[in-house]
């Protein structure tokens, strides 16, 4: 029998028949919720969470963009729900506001290729997009060498280096996606998981860490190689190649490539094909420890022009203070990111990215989380802190913003819990997170979800763990502060097997991150008020805790939280 099997069996009846209260019972009960908590889940309220979605995911709203009048919009909105809540003005400056600076860029970025004289087909959309090129108004690069640098990534507690013995400082670094893995040794169908942890994914498989890894080596340009025909992040890149990109306002000394972004696994075998040489082998040498990097005979012409412009965007930070004099100087943070897509002229018909469950729904369960807190006649003995991010959806901005320029010590912020999307299809039996493993945050999951009568799984929402480092909670994570991202699972009450496969599918294929993410009349709010007060369960457990949450040994991110 499997986990969610097993999660079937569970007797949730006093779930669904009080409306989700719960009996008051002794707050070292692990099985009860703590008697003290309970006035605040009850407060947490389905109208009012579908009232937010629907005002946030409005026409009016425009979809949210950073830097429009959806944002003015929704950062009023907000501020006046927060201050509605009882929850307190979070930026020490007595505002509900935390200024973050962004520029806009909207690029075209040229490529061409040479191999030995040759020139090699190299067309922008079609072959490559940008994710992130230099901010400046134009930049070019002349007959930059182009390398091989198998995954692009530099892992010494396993032994791993791709850029050993060149220097690829004004080169073209193209690399594979993901990461290395070996089997272990008598079973070639098992991964070994002391090997960046295996099958599970680790941060050093993501775009980020090999764009960070090749801006900090001087490259002139760096570029992931996808397979457009298999992997529908290229095809996502490319809605967001013809929108308008953010990122954060460099530093002065700041360094970044000209160019880093997606390239097809097509273009890439012709540039190696003009050489002779054969791509899938060399991509399998990558995958051993001796791979050393390849420098090409072919080189790039780098052209990218931009028209840039300067956003002052916003966070929006509410506190609830703790009860301890000692331990309220330290934070729990619960964040969702407001924004969405905004608005696509060029679309004919519906041009707004509505965003009503990505993220309307998190961002709405942010704001009932913090009315239950702000509703305690006794404060948890640490202060919560409640972030409405900005940029999510441009690469986590305002969360990584908040990481780089915290409004309170990163050492004295003891976890994170990320909202993003949420359960608008009816109430599951079972729980779920992204990133499982990571921190003892799971347990406390785990301790939260029984005292609901539900049950958490023992493992990731997706088979591989990247899940964990597509949201805001990745830049706190990456600071060393321990996060979690919770989900609802999908055993739902009173629905056929499969049911929960299928919404989600569904709404993957047909709503995510296009303009009929919009409120649903099926909606049912059950799910969504019942997760919310697991959300405020855990983080009250946290916030009372007399340990703070770690991460596990074998997580890539405590070797950072050591050294706070």
């Amino acid at each position: 029998m499997s986990s969610k099997q097993i999660a079937g069996t569970v007797l949730i009846f006093f779930i669904v028949m009080s409306a989700g209260k719960y009996p008051a019972q002794d707050v070292n009960d692990e099985r009860r919720v703590p008697a003290s908590l309970q006035h605040g889940l009850d407060v947490i309220d389905g109208r009012n969470l579908l009232s937010h979605v629907k005002v946030l995911a409005s026409d009016e709203f425009e979809g949210r963009a950073p830097g429009t009048r959806g944002e003015d919009l929704t950062v009023k909105y907000l501020t006046e729900q927060f201050k509605a809540a009882g929850a307190a003005p979070g930026n020490p400056n007595g505002t509900y506001i935390q200024r973050v600076p962004l520029v806009g860029y909207r690029t075209t970025p040229k490529i061409e290729v040479e191999v030995n004289g040759n020139s090699i087909p190299f067309a922008f959309y079609e072959d490559f997009v940008h994710d992130y090129p230099r901010l400046t108004p134009q930049v070019s690069v002349n007959s930059a060498k182009i390398v091989f640098a198998g995954f692009g990534i530099t892992a010494p507690q396993y032994g791993w280096n791709d850029y050993k013995n060149i220097d690829v400082k004004n080169k073209l670094v193209i690399v594979l996606s993901g990461e290395p893995s070996r089997s272990i040794k008598g079973n070639q169908d098992k991964l070994d998981s002391e090997f960046f942890k295996g099958s599970f994914r680790t941060y050093y498989s993501t775009r980020e860490s090999k764009y960070e890894e090749a801006a900090k080596r001087g490259a002139a340009g760096v570029l992931v190689i996808y397979d457009s025909e298999k992997a529908r992040t290229f095809s996502l890149y490319q809605t967001f190649a013809r929108t308008e990109g953010q990122n954060l306002k460099p530093a002065v000394n700041h360094y970044a490539p000209a160019i880093a972004g997606l390239v097809t696994t097509k273009a890439t075998k012709r540039i190696f094909a003009a050489e002779n040489k054969d791509f899938d082998s060399i991509v399998e040498a990558a995958s051993r420890s001796d791979f050393r990097p390849l420098a090409l005979d072919a080189s790039a012409a780098i052209t990218i022009t931009s028209k840039l412009r300067s956003i002052t965007s916003r966070n929006v930070v509410a506190k609830v203070v703790g009860s301890d004099p000692r331990m309220r100087n330290e934070y729990v943070i619960y964040t969702a990111h407001w924004d969405a897509l905004g608005k696509d002229e060029s679309l004919k018909g519906d041009q707004i990215y509505n965003g009503a469950n990505d993220n309307a729904i998190g961002t709405g369960q942010l704001i009932e989380v913090a009315r239950a807190f702000a509703a305690l006649k006794r404060k948890p003995r640490r202060s919560i802190l409640f972030i409405a991010t900005t940029a999510e959806e441009k690469g986590f901005l305002g969360a990584k913003y908040y990481a780089q320029r915290p409004l309170y010590p990163i050492s004295a912020t003891v976890a994170n819990i990320n909202l993003d999307a949420g359960n608008f299809f009816g109430l599951t039996r079972d729980l779920d997170s992204a990133g499982y493993g990571n921190s003892t945050i799971d347990d406390i999951l785990d301790t939260a979800a029984r005292m609901q009568g539900r049950v958490f799984l023992k493992g990731s929402v997706d088979e591989t763990g990247g899940y964990y480092f597509a949201s805001d909670q990745i830049e706190f994570a990456k600071v060393g502060i321990p996060a979690a991202f919770p989900w609802s699972a999908d055993d739902y009450v009173g629905k056929a097997a499969g049911y929960g496969e299928k919404v989600w599918d569904d709404y993957g294929a047909q709503r995510y991150h296009k303009v009929t993410d919009e409120v649903m009349p099926s909606w049912d709010t059950t799910g969504a008020v019942e997760d919310s007060r697991w959300f405020a369960i855990a983080g009250y457990l946290i916030a009372n805790g007399r340990e703070r949450p770690q991460w596990h040994p074998t997580s890539e991110f405590a070797r950072i939280r050591s050294r706070l």
